[in-house]
């Protein structure tokens, strides 16, 4: 371990602090066998961190793993990764439609910038948006649909209604 600390002093690295919970891995024993411990850092040179001040490390809730993941986020986009309201997510679905791949290349051409990170988030953000709106226009709300149709056919096969009439 003094090894690690020795070459983090030796390039000059200073931790990130985080925000959120103090342990990221835990090892599911149960009593006095668990042990929670902050196992990941964030680092980075102090040019690095006088380039990116609002920069911090979020430790992100995990309910299948052992071990929480780590965000690197600058607080301005804190507040637009931490919105209310559901997270953006891909659909498998999408994939499977030749349309997405367009969507996805146009969302990522047209932007130019000065700062390269202002680019990459403009990009993140305007696939997003793209991503979105294409998939209400294409598929609708699919779920709602699949519930709505998955209920219909319980109705149907209470009520008898299949045999006579499958549609």
């Amino acid at each position: 371990m003094q090894g690690f600390r020795d070459a983090l002093d030796y390039c000059g690295f200073k931790d990130l602090g985080f925000n959120g919970y103090p342990f990221t891995l835990c090892n599911r024993r149960s009593g006095d066998h668990n042990v929670w411990i902050r196992l990941d850092h964030g680092v980075a040179t102090v040019d690095w961190i006088l380039w990116f001040p609002t920069s911090r490390i979020h430790h992100l809730e995990c309910f299948h793993s052992d071990h929480r993941p780590i965000l690197l986020i600058s607080d301005a986009e804190q507040k637009r990764f931490y919105r209310k309201g559901r997270p953006f997510r891909v659909e498998a679905i999408w994939l499977k439609d030749k349309a997405c791949e367009d969507v996805v290349k146009q969302s990522w051409v047209d932007l130019h910038d000065l700062n390269r990170v202002s680019i990459l988030l403009k990009k993140i953000t305007s696939y997003q948006v793209n991503l979105s709106t294409w998939n209400r226009v294409t598929f609708g709300h699919v779920r709602n649909t699949l519930a709505k149709k998955l209920k219909d056919l319980s109705h149907a096969e209470e009520a008898g209604l299949y045999n006579s009439n499958p549609n």
